[in-house]
């Protein structure tokens, strides 16, 4: 029988899905709800952006970005390589583009019969299984504080160029990648700018003796946490020093319990005066903003560099379990209780995510094959070996064992359901051996035959 599938997403992580999905032979519907492949880098980003990871560890494993690309491509130019990528491959005639996802409900309890989806044009289709890679960059978080600020507001997702930005005095809250390069452009352009951090970061250098940081979080082998901390820390100290010589507070949270920030120009421009720090907002009064340490300032326009929630408006309540606003999945990807229903890149790696989008992505395919034979979700059996979890940050070593490890379940449960169809049941194995009629006889039969009655119990 036909099975179809639907991809959620073309951007960055859905795109990885649809290869590993066509490489797999699984039929599949790719929606997008915009008109263009890229996700977040085609309507989300600023005309300046640039990675922070380098293109070494950003690019998809068997589709290597163009040798004329710098360590640290544009956003121009990781659109072109993303449009390139689907086209390599075929993926993006089968893109189904402007189609809005509204709805997706399962069609029995626990999605084992498939999965209905809605979209925006009152349509519907029903799918063996779903693969959510809608991205966790689009809705934006902005923090509510008391008065109201009358000059012009702007989050970092809507913002693209300077010219969005009315001078000169201008305030960005947030200190993340966002927030940094933003307080430096606005600095650049209009002289100078404040930038407002509720706490303090840890900054890393995009370079440590030539080499881009992200590339120290590479390897396949997991490296203990203790031992990840104490090379990042160095890095740190590397680029950055004593924190109290920029007038910053050094951090109080351990190194990886916030995301890292990949960025050198925020404590140049803080050295040459271009850009000051202040503290948390107390409270607006029109143009007026006032600060936790009692200071206060004028300013023409607040940027919110301050986040996104993690929202999925098309799955209803009650599917997903939540926690500290994250979902909790087993290995980032599959849901307690529900089969047939995917996460992808939901997950906020410490370093390029190419090798890691690719294999997670060959997971959901191999996952997904082997989903059609069980009886059982595929996320509840590796639950016994990696429990649920709310957290989106890790590293690039552990992400990578993580997948590692799934791929080798999803293999071994394939071998012991393809024994199953192979060997005869417990039963017809019982049967088949005729009583022996002189003690002596028994035990030896009854050790020959202890295994296989075993591997049959176990796979029935």
């Amino acid at each position: 029988m036909t099975r179809r599938y639907c991809i959620i997403g073309a951007g960055y992580t859905g795109l990885a899905v649809a290869k590993a999905y066509t490489d797999l032979g699984l039929d599949y519907d790719h929606v997008e709800a915009t008109a263009a492949i890229g996700g977040n880098w085609s309507h989300g980003v600023y005309d300046s952006t640039y990675l922070i990871s380098s293109k070494g560890v950003t690019e998809y494993p068997d589709y290597p970005m163009p040798e004329g690309y710098p360590d640290f491509p544009s956003a121009a130019q990781m659109r072109d390589y993303l449009r390139s990528f689907a086209a390599e491959f075929g993926l993006d005639h089968r893109i189904e583009f402007d189609t809005l996802v509204t709805d997706v409900a399962p069609l029995d309890e626990a999605g084992l019969a498939g999965w209905r989806v809605e979209f925006a044009d009152g349509t519907a289709r029903e799918y063996d299984g779903v693969v959510v890679a809608n991205g966790h960059y689009w809705d934006v978080d902005i923090p509510s504080y008391p008065g109201e600020f009358t000059g012009k507001q702007i989050h970092s997702k809507d913002y693209k160029r300077p010219a969005d930005l009315d001078g000169p005095r201008v305030l960005v809250v947030g200190a993340g990648n966002s927030g940094c390069d933003l307080a430096v452009e606005a600095a650049v352009t209009f002289g100078n700018a404040e930038i407002s951090l509720r706490r303090s970061y840890w900054f890393i250098p995009k370079y440590v003796l030539g080499i881009p940081s992200g590339n120290f979080d590479v390897g396949s082998v997991p490296v203990p946490r203790l031992v990840q901390e104490a090379i990042f820390r160095s890095l740190v100290t590397i680029g950055m020093g004593r924190y109290e010589s920029f007038g910053l507070a050094k951090p109080q949270h351990r190194i990886f319990d916030q995301d890292l920030v990949v960025n050198q120009q925020l404590p140049y421009f803080l050295k040459h005066g271009r850009i000051t720090v202040r503290p948390e907002i107390a409270r607006f009064d029109g143009r007026t903003v006032h600060f936790t340490d009692g200071t206060s300032a004028g300013y023409d326009t607040i940027v919110w560099a301050t986040g996104f929630k993690t929202t999925f408006p098309f799955l209803r309540d009650g599917l997903l379990e939540w926690q500290n606003g994250q979902p909790r999945l087993v290995s980032h990807t599959f849901a307690p209780g529900l089969a047939n229903l995917y996460f992808a890149g939901l997950v906020a790696p410490r370093s390029g995510a190419g090798m890691l989008l690719m294999n997670s992505s060959r997971l959901l395919a191999e996952a997904a094959l082997l989903q059609q034979r069980l009886r059982t979700p595929v996320g509840d059996l590796y639950a016994r070996i990696s429990e649920p979890s709310a957290e989106i940050l890790a590293g690039g070593p552990e992400l990578r064992w993580e997948v590692l490890r799934g791929r080798w379940l999803v293999r071994a449960l394939d071998r012991l359901l393809t024994a199953r169809a192979l060997l005869p049941s417990p039963a017809d194995l019982t049967r088949a051996v005729p009583r022996p009629t002189a003690s002596a006889e028994i035990a030896p039969r009854r050790r020959r035959l202890r295994p296989i009655l075993a591997a049959a119990r176990l796979i029935a």
